[in-house]
């Protein structure tokens, strides 16, 4: 593997895998940091895991990066509204 791919994984995922462990917490709050957080940590590995040359597991990262972009936006807005 690549250096450069190894240390961008590492640091991406030490940056988004707290944060996605708790990520109800994030959206129940609106925490808009913690978000960002997760997003530049989730970008960052996807990074990395793209320089490696495995698409597939950037594809994975992906894909939660939509879920988790739809997830605050949708369901923090609908709790907002709703008062919960």
């Amino acid at each position: 593997m690549h250096p450069l791919s190894t240390a961008l994984i590492l640091l991406g995922s030490a940056l988004w895998l707290p944060i996605a462990v708790k990520f109800s917490g994030v959206v129940r709050t609106g925490n808009r940091m913690a978000f960002i957080g997760n997003q530049a940590g989730v970008l960052i590995a996807m990074a990395g895991w793209l320089v490696s040359g495995r698409v597939w597991v950037a594809a994975v990262h992906a894909i939660w990066f939509a879920a988790a972009q739809g997830w605050f936006v949708v369901v923090g807005k609908n709790q907002i509204r709703s008062g919960v």
